[in-house]
């Protein structure tokens, strides 16, 4: 097994912690900035610091052939342009640690994807854990019964979820062929491309919003965007994904700390029950996976 180094370890912890604080900085966002504004200036801002970190480099251009050009452009409008919108959305009633332990779903998403679309198997421990993620978010869903608006942004982010589950699959087989962090610039830019239908949105908004918020709009760009991606590509780079992924469990404790702390969000106890389940349920998933390629590998 592959030693973890300082600089993995420290590119880990700052991914989980920016990635976490990521949640909370939306709700504080929203304040000053409508869903479609918010999630357009943060990839405005991440699409030309990556362009100037990446495109700017001594490396030169980007590789990337021009048939796999529009394939990686579809998979960012979707698994980071739409999941942007339909997490904003979710948000501005979902409290910021909350949505974070359903976006973790997106291995069970990823998975039950990949058993659709590219004839992967799951065995018997896959099942339990994709009905232990979905009584956690029905539980997490009832935390706040009565209320429809709510149950539809628990939906919003649900979808988000899915999005990048969509967008896990699209690009499975250009890893093969780039490097991850070349990947996301241009899923970046076509996110940015699809969420241009917001300009009337965030003109208004800046018309009217703070400095404050603004500032944390540039935060979310920059830092859970631009750096939060380059820190995840280096761990990729170093250690295999699925134990890079295994620290990714961490992320929504994170951003329920970062959200108690920064917004006094208390989460009821139901709720968080259901985000234990709900977490505990992408452990299995991932256990029953790794379980199956071993057996594969063996047969």
């Amino acid at each position: 097994m592959t030693s973890l180094t300082l600089k993995t370890k420290l590119a880990l912890l700052t991914t989980v912690v920016l990635w976490g604080s990521a949640f909370v900085a939306i709700r504080a966002g929203l304040e000053g900035y409508s869903p479609g504004g918010l999630a357009l200036l943060r990839l405005l801002i991440s699409s030309v610091a990556i362009y100037f970190v990446l495109y700017r480099s001594r490396k030169g251009r980007l590789p990337i052939q021009k048939r796999d050009l529009y394939r990686v452009l579809f998979a960012g409008a979707i698994g980071i342009g739409c999941y942007n919108i339909a997490l904003n959305y979710g948000e501005v009633l979902v409290p910021s640690g909350m949505a974070s332990f359903i976006v973790s779903q997106i291995p069970v998403v990823t998975t039950l994807l990949a058993i659709l679309f590219l004839g992967e198997r799951i065995n018997r421990f896959g099942v339990l854990g994709m009905c232990l993620s979905a009584v956690g978010v029905s539980l997490i869903a009832l935390a706040h019964h009565g209320e429809f608006g709510f149950y539809l942004s628990i939906l919003y982010v649900i979808f988000a979820c899915f999005a990048v589950g969509c967008y896990n699959i699209l690009q499975k087989p250009l890893l093969q062929k780039y490097k991850a962090i070349h990947l996301t610039a241009y899923a970046i830019w076509g996110g940015t491309i699809v969420l241009l239908v917001f300009i009337p949105n965030l003109v208004h908004d800046l018309q009217h919003t703070t400095f404050k918020a603004t500032a944390i709009v540039f935060y979310l760009g920059l830092f859970p965007g631009v750096i939060g991606y380059s820190t995840w590509s280096y761990a990729l780079s170093t250690i295999p994904a699925s134990r890079a992924a295994s620290f990714l469990y961490f992320m929504p404790i994170f951003a329920t700390i970062i959200g108690w702390i920064w917004l006094g969000e208390v989460p009821a106890v139901i709720a968080l029950i259901g985000a234990l389940i709900a977490l505990l349920g992408v452990w299995v998933v991932n256990h029953s996976y790794k379980r199956l390629v071993k057996v594969s590998a063996s047969a």
